[in-house]
């Protein structure tokens, strides 16, 4: 389900999984998953490399 400021919706996502990583920049994240082998196993894979800032204090 997929919650938005107008109520409850059905949701589908291709995401399989996920994972965390530190890096000390959004580029060096990227460069930590360049080399892949996801990438390579289907035409069209890929990974988001998105920013997870720190919880608000």
């Amino acid at each position: 389900m997929w919650v938005t400021a107008g109520g409850v919706e059905d949701f589908t996502d291709a995401l399989t999984g996920y994972t965390i990583v530190e890096a000390d920049s959004h580029d060096e994240a990227v460069q930590i998953f360049s080399g892949h082998p996801h990438l390579g196993l289907f035409a069209g894979n890929s990974i988001a490399v998105l920013e997870c800032p720190s919880p608000p204090s």
